[in-house]
This record gives C-alpha cells, structure tokens and sequence, in this order.
C-alpha cells in the first residue's frame, strides 16, 4: 500500500511529468501534479467520488435535455408533415379562394413541378389573353430547384410550342 501511494506521490512531485487530456476537445498536456491520481482497485478518495458525482449529474442532466430535444425534434417533424400535407390540399382547392386572382375555370392542374397552367380569360371571353404559371405555396416555403427553373425558363423567354401529330400509316 506504500509503495502505491509513494508511486503516485513521486509522479506529482515531479513538475516535469506531464499527462494528455483524454477531452476530445481538449488533448492540451498538463503536469500530473494537478491530477487527481489514485489505483482504480482502491477505495475511490473523496474528490473523485465528488468529481464522479457532478460527471453523473451532468450526464442526467444531458440526457435529460436530449429527451426534451428528442421529443421537441419529434413534435417540429410531425407538424412539419402536417404542414406539407395541408399544403397539398390546399394547392388543389387554391383556385376556388377569393383572392387567387385567376378564374378556376382556366386553370389546368400539372402538380409537377408546378401547379397550375392558367389560360386567362379562356373561361369568360373564350380567347386566350396569357397563359400564367402558378405554383401554390403555404408556410413560407420556397420554389424548389425545378420550380425556379420553370420560372426561369418563362422569364427568359425560352418556353415553345409544338403540335403533335399522330396520323396512321395509309
């Protein structure tokens, strides 16, 4: 038992030995007289059953907030699928509201990538006046990529026409 307790008390005395902190974070060398040494088959001393304790304590406080992130992580996906879901109905109903600005009767739904070809004013004068690309948004959320490249195919002027024909053979 002395021999133990001369070995730990030469490793401190000696300002020349130094230790690595196991942190991670940390990995910085210091002197082993500022550590708390002790034989793991012994009694633990008073300041590692203290230090122990606030590690515990610590631990249950962190898990403790990782429960409460969890479950806060948990209620923002659930709602978040809500949000998406409501959005999809309301993107098919969106022609209908007061305030949409285009009558429902011209509008065509795509869904993909955008949700709406308008033809203003087929319904009311039969012509043609524009045709108006809509995609409906709720919550905020923004054009996905496809999306901001159909407006960018449209605001460049790159949009075409074609006429398909599929005759038979005679």
């Amino acid at each position: 038992m002395k021999n133990r307790r001369d070995t730990i008390e030469q490793l401190q005395a000696d300002a020349r030995i130094y230790g690595y902190c196991p942190n991670s974070d940390c990995g910085e060398p210091f002197p082993l007289r500022h550590a708390l040494l002790f034989y793991a088959d012994e009694p633990l001393p008073e300041r590692a059953r203290e230090v122990l304790a606030e590690w515990k304590d610590e631990l249950g406080e962190r898990k403790r907030g990782l429960g409460d992130a969890r479950r806060l992580a948990r209620q923002q996906s659930e709602q978040r699928a809500i949000d998406v879901n409501l959005g999809k109905i309301l993107e098919k109903i969106a022609p209908v509201f007061d305030g949409f600005g285009y009558s429902a009767r011209d509008c065509r739904a795509l869904f993909e990538p955008i949700d709406y070809v308008v033809f203003q004013g087929l319904a009311r004068r039969r012509q043609v006046e524009a045709l108006v690309f809509v995609d409906i948004k709720t919550g905020g959320g923004g054009l996905n990529r496809h999306q901001r490249q159909v407006r960018d195919a449209v605001n460049d002027g790159r949009v075409q026409w074609m006429t398909y024909a599929n005759r038979p053979r005679s």
